[in-house]
């Protein structure tokens, strides 16, 4: 065998290793923003949700941040102990997505009432809604 006949080298296993630890990383990355995207969102709905529970309707109204046409008697109807759901016992957050750059949907089932419910937050106000989608 002369010098001529020879293989070139192969590279390196030690190229590869921060190339496939830099993808690990960008996949964890990735993966981090996609679960904890709406977190400050869900975390509102379970602050909202939680003061119901204590009975502070008030404070809860707060937390609603409504139009101007939805009255604190309006809110009562709808969120109070003679409401749709009764008194909030209990609630567990399903999930959330996003619709547009300014508006969350979470999806929370309350006192083991189905359907589950779908909530707006605005990302900006963190003020919630009723979903209309």
């Amino acid at each position: 065998m002369t010098l001529l006949d020879a293989q070139p080298p192969r590279p390196s296993i030690k190229i590869w290793k921060p190339v496939g630890v830099g993808l690990g990383a960008v996949v964890v990355a990735v993966a981090l923003y996609l679960g904890f995207r709406n977190y400050p969102e869900e975390r509102a709905v379970a602050r909202f949700l939680t003061t119901l529970e204590r009975g502070d309707y008030r404070e809860a109204y707060r937390l609603w941040q409504p139009a101007p046409s939805y009255t604190y008697e309006n809110f009562l109807h709808d969120w109070g102990e003679q409401g749709d759901y009764g008194k909030v016992r209990e609630f567990k957050i399903l999930g959330s997505r996003s619709k547009g750059s300014d508006t969350v949907i979470v999806t929370v089932i309350i006192n083991n009432v189905d359907p589950p419910l779908e909530l707006l937050v605005d990302r900006r106000t963190k003020g919630l809604a009723y979903s209309i989608f």
